[in-house]
């Protein structure tokens, strides 16, 4: 077996990450909120010896609007209470759980992770987010999320978390019942932590986890993210377009890293992707476009569902500017001709996009041409593209699509990995369950025959799992950058 090893991750969506699969015909929409939901998709990644099982989490603001752009966040369990019950019907997985420091104290953060990681054996991992609605915010006394503001206050929460799960050391509980010494007080240490954002005296009650520090995984590709992936992660997931793009993101994070952390520690990086398996590369591709058909549009699918106004106010203008796909209301030609930069509308929605309207589309619509053509062969130039399906693209979700058979799809990701533009993925599917499980059974074994993935677990830690060191105690071996306050 070579040393290097392709590492996967499954993204747990209740519906999956195409906005329309939860409508189709074979999609379960019942039971989600049950256990056996979750186990079902556990059994299945544990079985083809997945990294992880990752829970994500984004605190809705208007479930109601929400519905129509991530139907995932309208329903979705907490993860630290189901990552619990994971815990108990799996025995070598990672489990990551999500949480977003500005909803918790550190040290009721990190106590949670603490004490879970011990539960779990040590398969515990933390993924950090950052973003979320303003309106989230209000439902914890919170005006807004802070802005800029908040990656501050996460470097300051992250740092005192770590300092909190070091604070009794490995061997302090005694438990001598000859002298009645239960714990060495010289292994147990206060913070007395005073900060710009946080005053914590410690300790926590409890040993330091299993892993030392529970690993930490983020998302993200903005300038702050960068430097929060690079000081902190042990894991990052982002969605790049292209192995170029991810090895450039890469390259520039580990730079970062290395400035940040004084030397030079591994960083996993994990594309999110989305495959879409089938046994011919055409009846994948029709999958794809039967799942398109499923999205919901405007009742007005040419102007849209909004007043005049509303195409030149700050809603829109947030729109426009999000990641996020299309809400309802403005699933239409009209917002996608203002997005791509070309007045689509005398086309109609089924109407061919002809080079020369191609030709006006600005980044943001070539991107979505790039996509298209990757994804399905249709190109302006062969005449496939119809606005439609310019619309679909613009819609379906975030993560890229991989769309193909099996071995179109192992192909991709060992190249991704050749590259260097990947150490692995983190899957995602357009719904359950089917799409999982083709791609456990079909598209795992792949890899491992190409000896690029584990056909058994050798260790039953995340940390093991990557080969990720124990981090020293920072009370028993203090860092000079250590500070209190």
């Amino acid at each position: 077996m070579p040393e290097r090893q392709l590492h996967l991750g499954y993204m747990h969506w209740l519906n999956g990450t195409h906005w329309g699969g939860w409508r189709h015909p074979d999609a379960p929409t019942a039971q989600a909120f049950e256990l056996e939901y979750a186990t079902r998709a556990l059994r299945i990644v544990e079985d083809a010896k997945f990294d992880f099982f990752f829970l994500g989490d984004t605190l809705p603001g208007d479930i109601v609007g929400e519905q129509w752009v991530t139907t995932h966040n309208t329903g979705r369990l907490e993860p630290f209470t189901l990552a619990s019950q994971l815990a108990l019907n799996s025995s070598k997985i990672g489990l990551v759980v999500t949480a977003h420091p500005t909803f918790y104290e550190p040290y009721i953060l990190a106590r949670l992770t603490a004490s879970l990681d011990h539960l779990s054996g040590g398969r515990l991992a933390w993924n950090v987010v950052l973003g979320a609605s303003d309106l989230a915010a209000r439902n914890f006394s919170l005006p807004d999320l802070g802005g800029a503001h908040r990656y501050e206050r996460a470097d300051e929460f992250i740092h005192v978390v770590r300092r909190l799960w070091d604070s009794i050391e490995d061997g302090a509980y005694l438990q001598d019942k000859r002298t009645g010494r239960y714990i060495d007080e010289t292994k147990v240490h206060r913070l007395d932590w005073q900060g710009r954002h946080f005053q914590v005296a410690g300790t926590l009650p409890l040993e330091r986890p299993p892993q030392g520090h529970v690993p930490l995984l983020y998302a993200g590709a903005s300038e702050l993210s960068r430097e929060l992936t690079a000081k902190y992660a042990d894991v990052n997931f982002t969605g790049p377009a292209t192995p170029e793009d991810s090895i450039a993101f890469n390259t520039d994070v580990r730079r970062r890293a290395e400035r940040l952390r004084g030397r030079v520690d591994p960083i996993f990086f994990l594309p999110g992707i989305t495959p879409l398996v089938a046994d011919t590369r055409a009846r994948a591709v029709e999958l794809y476009e039967e799942l398109n058909e499923l999205l919901p549009f405007d009742d007005d699918i040419v102007e849209g569902d909004q007043d005049e106004s509303y195409w030149s106010g700050p809603d829109w203008a947030r729109i426009k500017a999000s990641r996020f796909p299309l809400p309802k209301g403005v699933r239409s030609v009209r917002s996608l001709s203002e997005r791509v930069g070309a007045d689509l509308r005398p086309l109609g929605v089924d109407g061919t996009v002809k080079p020369d309207t191609a030709d006006r589309f600005n980044d943001y619509g070539r991107t979505l041409l790039t996509a298209l053509a990757q994804r399905t062969g249709r190109t302006v130039d062969n005449g496939g593209v119809r606005v439609r399906d310019v619309l679909g693209a613009s819609i379906a979700g975030n993560f890229p699509l991989v769309i193909g058979t099996a071995e179109h799809v192992a192909d991709t990701l060992i190249d991704w990995f050749d590259r260097g533009a990947a150490e692995g993925f983190n899957v995602s599917v357009p719904h359950l369950w089917e799409p999982l499980e083709r791609f456990a059974n079909e598209v795992v074994p792949i890899l491992q025959e190409r000896g690029v993935y584990r056909a058994e677990y050798t260790t039953d830690t995340f940390r093991g799992h990557f080969g990720l060191d124990t981090p020293p105690n920072s009370f028993a071996a203090p860092d000079p950058e250590e500070r209190s306050a």
